[in-house]
């Protein structure tokens, strides 16, 4: 009775009833004080049920930095076999859970990867709780972990986003038959986000945890580093894959030659990393081992040059530091010089670098200043590329290859030779 009419099943036969009678039973003994309706949640996340989470196909969002879209998207296509939708600052993609775990482990520019858990109409707070209540969240969600959710409300009835966030918790916490008191605060939170735009709610569940610009390797940092994934964005928007030289004038803490690396070795950017959904209860570990091992074996070395250097010794220290915890430093030649002065040693390949523009160089140089500088450095080498990435300036639209945003601050990839490409 509580398999067919509290847990949602078809049973159809005797077999699939008794499996779900003593799945039932079984729940019922280790939590006697559930409601029915916590019990159709704690099923879901039962290990009989887990194990069926594999050829479940989900919703996912990717988020990923405004600009970066269709690279994004590109690395995305190598990993899984599924239609892509692009829109502004994200991908979709339908799914099951090796797909998740991939995104995670090799998205090198991507933010977040969510499951969208469900999109449910609403004008009102008790419909809100209602539908959330009905919502899968043992699937998720184990009973007692923290929860953290971010909610936007954008032409909605419903316009406290606290409220929203206070009723969508506790219809969790009655779906879960816990309350918020049983929370260990010890545990990382699960974060959901909810948005709403006119009445229609879409609710989503993390599932990286901290975003995924954090590889796990930067042990010292600079003053005001480039993320790990606005750098592995702008290599790959340049087609730079480990074929040819890479040299950063400017390197700091290391971002673009560590992250070079990692391209050029094919070193996954997730392996040194936790990630949400291992608190999951349908968390599969065989398969994240299986995905690891995978991965190790695509690994491989690379004898492509790839430099980085800088003029604060401290920055090269930070570099150094960083790359041997990336497992790259055997990859990566560091070393002290002045990024104005010729450099005979590249002569070929990538000059990319992220200028420190909002101290040192903002009163000496302008953008386009910056640019011939360093473009008449490079005269004599027709065989370098450049990509160098600086406040945007409206006055150099065929220097542009690309527009985003670092540090809240509007910026653009420029080349020191005139493109069609923006």
């Amino acid at each position: 009775f509580a398999a067919k009419n509290h847990l949602g099943c078809q049973v159809k036969t005797d077999i699939s009833c008794c499996f779900y009678c003593v799945l039932c039973c079984d729940i019922v003994m280790q939590f006697p004080n559930r409601t029915l309706l916590s019990l159709h949640t704690l099923t879901q996340g039962h290990p009989y049920i887990g194990a069926q989470m594999k050829n479940t196909t989900e919703q996912f969002f990717v988020i990923v930095p405004p600009g970066f879209e269709s690279t994004c998207a590109k690395e995305l296509a190598q990993w899984v076999d599924a239609p892509l939708t692009l829109c502004h600052g994200g991908i979709t993609f339908a799914g099951k859970l090796r797909d998740l775990y991939l995104a995670n482990l090799w998205l090198r520019c991507a933010s977040r990867v969510l499951v969208r858990l469900d999109s449910i109409s609403c004008r009102d707070f008790p419909t809100l709780h209602r539908k959330s209540l009905r919502l899968p969240w043992g699937r998720f969600i184990q009973p007692g972990r923290p929860l953290t959710l971010r909610v936007t409300c954008r032409g909605s009835r419903l316009i406290h986003s606290d409220r929203v966030a206070e009723t969508i918790e506790k219809a969790i916490h009655k779906a879960l038959g816990t309350t918020a008191a049983d929370s260990n605060v010890g545990q990382e939170s699960q974060t959901i986000f909810v948005r709403l735009d006119d009445d229609a709610c879409t609710i989503s569940i993390d599932s990286s945890g901290d975003l995924l610009h954090k590889r796990g390797y930067r042990v010292k940092s600079t003053t005001a580093p480039l993320r790990e994934t606005l750098a592995a964005g702008c290599l790959l928007h340049c087609n730079w894959h480990g074929e040819t030289p890479l040299w950063d004038p400017f390197c700091g803490s290391g971002t673009f030659p560590i992250e070079a690396a990692m391209i050029a070795a094919n070193i996954p950017p997730g392996n040194q990393r936790t990630f949400s959904f291992m608190n999951w209860p349908g968390f599969r570990q065989g398969l994240w081992n299986a995905l690891i091992s995978e991965a190790n074996k695509l690994k491989h070395d690379t004898t492509v040059t790839i430099s980085g250097s800088d003029l604060n010794e401290e920055a090269l220290s930070a570099a150094k530091q960083n790359a041997k915890q990336a497992g790259v430093e055997t990859m990566i030649q560091l070393h002290q010089h002045d990024a104005f002065s010729p450099y005979d040693a590249f002569d070929e390949g990538l000059l990319i670098c992220n200028p420190p523009y909002g101290e040192r160089l903002a009163s000496k140089f302008s953008p386009a200043k910056l640019l011939k500088k360093l473009a008449q450095q490079l005269k004599d080498s027709p065989k370098v590329s450049t990509a160098i990435i600086l406040p945007h300036d409206k006055q150099m639209p065929q220097n542009t290859q690309l527009n985003f945003s670092n540090g809240g601050l509007d910026v653009a990839l420029y080349s020191t030779k005139k493109s069609r490409t923006s």
